[in-house]
């Protein structure tokens, strides 16, 4: 293990997150001078670390790296940006280190989600920092499919869709920084137009931007605890809708369209699977509310089927209107949304549209091999072979995540949760959507769960933004010990 290299990438990481704390920095000394101290200790404590980090790591200038020093910087930068996330929730002093760090995972990971019971218990500078979070955390998912996951073998390698051909390991640094620099450009430029139209729309401007960061990350963070409920205006869930669809579709799709190949969308077939699903879901959904009389107007079940299946579908987590009243058909359809998640390469998260198709061929091959033992049968995706190596990693990957569900939900139900209750919060911290039946429902926060349940929660966040194998890759002991042929 390169250590040197780890401390190195992982002081610029710091170094980059200090940065990030200059926004709230400057909004307190603008409009909340009472809570500059908070973000100058978290500055303070952020350039600390990153320099011990930085001069540990000196004189190491090697960028390439092996998979052993990907998986620890992932793994490692997480936890440690999550932590130092926590640092201005804990010194406001209204929270404990257990709620704080909760707060800031919720963010980081995209979840978006609270303990708190109203979120006029934040002050303004905490609701930039807040927003912050779940923005920077959005664009770092898709920074880490680009560089970092091509080089760990669970399949996310192959379901990038990378614009160059070969494989992402391949290419030069130079070439990924192109990548990754033209990608924060799109991101950047998505979140503007989505600012603007909220405001065109007439939600106020600190809304308009929070609602912006939190679409654009599929985090689903509101300024109100019911959502979007409180909005009640069809122009505000069209642009939402609009904008969830496209953080939670494969980022590459406009890296390809913004350097000229106009054909990359219409040759994808992730995002029709994808988009398939969706309607499915939502006409069934449609149909389950109107038929059951939970409302009387078609168009307005179709208006919150619709908005809902994206909403949970992409997993961002906003709420049109209280689905945890909603009839048990229409529940379990969202249910399953959540499990299924968005498309690979976005800031969505879930099992993936890529790996349930990968693994639907992959069941029904096995069922041709039944009937005929000899038949030669390759699975495709967009009529190119997927390899045996690349399932066998897909099919891991689905074990694990279901493994992690039923054990995570066992150890949550301890402190005294319902088993549905436990299975929602479960699946929806695994897949970074947040709100889910019960006692966490659209209009609930996680406020009445336990300092138990919530560190359950935590990793279950964690687990489930990092495709589960980093986070346990790096908790083995023999990881760290000295091996030469990883």
């Amino acid at each position: 293990m390169d250590l040197k290299l780890v401390f190195r990438l992982l002081g610029m990481l710091g170094m980059a997150f200090s940065l990030v704390v200059l926004v709230p920095l400057i909004d307190s000394f603008i409009v909340d001078q009472e809570h500059m101290v908070v973000f100058l200790g978290t500055l303070c404590i952020s350039l600390i670390i990153s320099g011990i980090f930085l001069f540990y790591g000196s004189g190491r200038t090697k960028q390439r790296l092996r998979i052993r020093e990907a998986f620890a910087v992932v793994g490692c930068g997480w936890m440690m940006i999550c932590i130092l996330g926590a640092l201005p929730y804990l010194l406001t002093g209204t929270m404990d280190p257990i709620t704080a760090l909760f707060e800031s995972v919720s963010g980081f990971t995209t979840t978006g989600v609270t303990t708190s019971k109203s979120f006029q218990d934040f002050p303004a500078s905490i609701l930039v920092w807040r927003c912050l979070t779940h923005w920077c955390g959005g664009i770092g998912v898709i920074m880490l499919f680009i560089i970092i996951m091509p080089q760990m073998n669970s399949g996310a390698g192959y379901l990038f869709n990378a614009e160059m051909s070969g494989g992402i390991t391949e290419h030069t640094l130079p070439r990924i920084k192109e990548s990754a620099t033209l990608i924060l450009t799109i991101y950047v430029f998505l979140t503007a137009v989505e600012i603007c139209l909220f405001m065109l729309a007439g939600v106020p401007v600190p809304q308009s931007i929070n609602l912006a960061l939190a679409t654009m990350a599929t985090g689903g963070f509101s300024y109100y605890t019911d959502s979007l409920i409180s909005f009640n205006s069809v122009y505000v869930e069209i642009i939402a809708v609009v904008f969830m669809l496209i953080s939670s579709m494969n980022f590459s799709l406009y890296y390809k369209i913004w350097r000229g190949d106009w054909t990359a969308f219409m040759d994808d077939a992730e995002h029709r699977y994808y988009l398939s699903l969706l309607v499915a879901a939502a006409c069934l959904i449609t149909i389950n509310l109107y038929g059951s009389g939970y409302f009387s107007d078609i168009l307005q079940s179709a208006r919150h089927g619709f908005f809902q299946a994206i909403s949970i579908g992409s997993t961002t987590g906003f709420a049109s209107d209280d689905f945890n009243k909603w009839p048990p058909f229409s529940r379990f359809i969202l249910l399953l949304l959540m499990f299924i998640g968005g498309c690979s390469g976005s800031t969505a998260g879930g099992i993936k549209i890529s790996r349930i198709v990968v693994l639907m061929k992959a069941s029904w091959s096995e069922l041709l091999r039944t009937l005929h033992p000899k038949i030669v049968y390759s699975i495709k995706i967009k009529n190119k072979p997927v390899e045996s190596e690349v399932v066998g990693s897909i099919t891991r990957f689905f074990f694990l995540y279901i493994i992690v569900f039923m054990v995570l939900t066992i150890l949550i139900s301890l402190t005294g949760l319902s088993l549905i209750d436990s299975m929602g919060v479960i699946a929806a911290c695994l897949s970074s959507v947040g709100p889910a039946f019960g006692i966490v429902g659209p209009t609930a926060t996680y406020g009445d769960i336990s300092l138990f349940g919530r560190l359950i929660s935590i990793c279950a966040m964690i687990l489930g933004r990092l495709e589960i194998f980093t986070l346990l890759v790096i908790m083995r002991p023999a990881f760290w010990r000295n091996k030469q042929n990883w």
